[in-house]
């Protein structure tokens, strides 16, 4: 299996993310060893129950994370990556680090291109960090983790102007960190995401110099399928942010 540090463990529907350097986790079905893996996806059965193990994909792994933060789910996440256009060779700045779900995305993208994140609390950082860690194996060496605050007119980069392909905002007050937005090349592409949107509203009346500007939110409903049923779930996840794409060209 690709080396990870976290080793997901499915059974009857239901997932747990622990470490793979573990011999054994509890659970309701009763104490479950992990197996030494030897092919990408292993099985342990107890108490009649099958147990499967193997890497997360993106999308478990964000939903399992250590968090002190709101994440960006994956139904946003993966229109974000899509519609950003995001390329291996992209140079990012991406502000509001968070707990590192959009991080976590935008590095299993981005290859070869440089990853800036920044992130003004220090404890949201080193969480983020773990996640990133745990996720890939290893901090990539593309990845720079930058603590400052964007909203201090002050605040610069030892890049010069026009050097990233994309910006990704993610910030409560995202019109207070615009002069990032001179590091975005003229042609580049701006993503924001926000829970609310008048935060939207306003970002886009501070902002000039950006053109095919689209505001859009993902709505998920999730169905059941199986002998007897074929119908949506009686939950689904719906608002959870809205999400603002545009392109500058001046």
């Amino acid at each position: 299996m690709e080396k990870t540090k976290k080793v997901l463990v499915y059974c009857e529907g239901k997932k747990w993310l622990v470490n793979n350097n573990l011999k054994k986790f509890s659970t309701h079905f009763g104490n479950i060893e992990i197996p030494e893996f030897k092919n990408e996806i292993e099985t342990f059965q107890v108490n009649k129950k099958k147990f499967y193990f193997f890497k997360p994909s993106i999308s478990e792994f964000i939903l399992k994370i250590k968090r002190k933060t709101q994440i960006i789910y994956p139904k946003d996440l993966a229109i974000i990556l899509f519609y950003s256009d995001l390329k291996e060779t992209d140079n990012v700045i991406e502000t509001g680090t968070g707990s590192g779900s959009l991080l976590i995305g935008i590095l299993s993208r981005v290859k070869k291109g440089k990853v800036i994140t920044i992130e003004r609390n220090q404890e949201f950082r080193k969480i983020a960090e773990k996640n990133v860690e745990d996720y890939f194996g290893k901090i990539p060496e593309n990845l720079e983790f930058i603590e400052g605050d964007v909203y201090d007119e002050n605040f610069k980069l030892d890049f010069v102007e026009n050097w990233a392909d994309k910006i990704f905002f993610d910030l409560p007050e995202p019109w207070k960190a615009k002069n990032l937005l001179k590091y975005l090349k003229i042609g580049g592409i701006l993503v924001n995401y926000n829970p609310q949107i008048f935060q939207i509203k306003k970002f886009i009346e501070e902002i000039n110099g950006f053109i095919d500007i689209n505001v859009f939110e993902i709505l998920e409903r999730k169905w059941i399928v199986d002998e007897k049923r074929a119908r949506p779930t009686d939950i689904m996840r719906g608002h959870t942010g809205f999400i603002m794409i545009a392109r500058r060209v001046e």
